[in-house]
């Protein structure tokens, strides 16, 4: 199963979503911390209701996706998310103060945690038999995402580049969504690729 998950362009397309995703976001939310205390002079209790408040957006995300995925489709459930998380980090610099920034973050954390669940559904879906493997390596994926994510926003930060963290993640949440797109059309002309 691993090395047929390894071979397939669609699967590991998939997987490089997921992958993006998690970089993409990881640039900023990493480092909310450090952002807001030196943007918006958040103290600890600020800085607690800003995450409070992205998980229990994040739990809403997650109960609506698992309500409507069948009706949508993963795909298309992908795409929505991924979207919500691009439109966040597009108006982030908007959030010029704690109240704005609230509001700025709910489509975030509806899409934040969902997109995950909605790509594990997807590769599920594209090759039943080879879930095992593709979902594991999907954990990966979000991850090496994470990593990369979380070392650019590093370099980022130490460079005294706050004001770009926002647009280098939109950067990559965007090729997530293009690669998202890409591999639906290349399945749509291929749709019996792992019915063999």
């Amino acid at each position: 199963a691993w090395a047929q998950v390894l071979k397939s362009p669609l699967l590991m397309g998939v997987v490089s979503v997921t992958a993006l995703q998690g970089a993409g976001q990881f640039v900023l939310f990493s480092y909310f911390a450090p952002i807001l205390k030196q943007t918006l002079g958040a103290d600890a209790t600020a800085l607690g209701l800003v995450w409070g408040w992205f998980g229990v957006c994040g739990l809403l995300g997650n109960m609506l996706v698992s309500r409507y995925i069948d009706r949508m489709g993963a795909s298309q459930m992908v795409l929505l998310t991924t979207s919500l998380i691009a439109l966040s980090l597009l108006l982030w610099p908007l959030g010029v103060t704690l109240a704005g920034l609230a509001l700025i973050i709910v489509p975030w954390g509806f899409g934040c945690f969902a997109t995950n669940s909605a790509q594990q559904a997807r590769l599920v879906a594209m090759a039943p038999a080879l879930a095992p493997g593709s979902v594991a390596l999907n954990s990966s994926g979000i991850y090496v995402g994470q990593a990369v994510g979380a070392a650019a926003g590093g370099w980022l930060l130490a460079h005294e580049a706050i004001a770009w963290m926002s647009w280098a993640g939109l950067a990559m949440v965007l090729c997530a969504l293009a690669l998202s797109l890409a591999v639906d059309r290349a399945q749509r002309r291929a749709p019996a690729a792992f019915n063999a």
